[in-house]
């Protein structure tokens, strides 16, 4: 062995970052799983205090997952996650104390769901060597965080103007902004709930282009190149 070289030091520093890479895979799933709990919990639960604190808890354990797949520091983890609890535990008390007038406070919560998983999923597959599993499931969120990210625009958009968002529904409920969202973002066009606004007919339409796009793009590249070296990232 030459004089001054570390026995396996080469080979733990190259193994360390791809062990830790993967680490996050399983957290990746379980943010997706989360996600497809809080999309089902929108569409079946009544509206109601206790359904909106059942919401809150998912929307709040999803984001500590991802926190945790984004590879941040151990202490900001704890940070954020008591950040979250606190996120969720003056959710669930507004909507206890003022009933439906509350519903900003579930909306603040998803809109950083929506914000945080994108950078969660880009953290969690800055440093992979290869195109794995992780990457797989980090489209698979993106794609559900997407479909959120266009429901809660629709409802941003029928509070703030006042107007009904829906031609066929007067007073719509989250649940049917999320099924129209994702419908609509799957290309499927059922016409059961159409908007009623030229700016809901503007999100639709924006909707449906990222769906489309999204889908034959970036997951169908990622999906035929699972196993396959990434290209290096160019340093300047």
């Amino acid at each position: 062995m030459p004089p001054g070289e570390v026995a396996g030091g080469d080979d733990a520093l190259a193994g360390s970052e791809p062990d830790e890479a993967a680490a996050s895979a399983p957290r990746l799933a379980l943010v997706c799983g989360l996600l497809f709990a809080v999309i089902a919990l929108m569409i079946l639960l009544p509206s109601g205090p206790g359904a909106s604190s059942i919401l809150s808890i998912f929307i709040g354990g999803a984001l500590v997952v991802a926190v945790t797949a984004a590879r941040v520091p151990r202490l900001w983890v704890v940070r954020i996650s008591l950040l979250v609890v606190l996120m969720a535990a003056g959710s669930i008390t507004l909507t206890w104390a003022f009933g439906d007038t509350a519903t900003t406070a579930g909306l603040g919560m998803t809109t950083v769901l929506v914000v945080a998983v994108p950078v969660a999923v880009i953290s969690a597959l800055r440093d992979a060597h290869t195109v794995s599993i992780q990457a797989v499931f980090g489209a698979i969120a993106v794609y559900l965080v997407v479909g959120l990210a266009f429901a809660l625009a629709a409802n941003i958009d029928a509070r703030v103007s006042g107007d009904q968002y829906f031609a066929q529904v007067k007073d719509a409920s989250i649940s049917q902004y999320v099924y129209f969202s994702y419908v609509t973002l799957a290309t499927l066009g059922y016409g059961d709930l159409t908007p009623a606004t030229a700016l809901g007919r503007l999100l639709a339409v924006f909707e449906t282009i990222a769906g489309s796009l999204y889908l034959v793009t970036a997951v169908s590249l990622i999906v035929s190149r699972v196993g396959a070296p990434r290209a290096p990232r160019s340093r300047r």
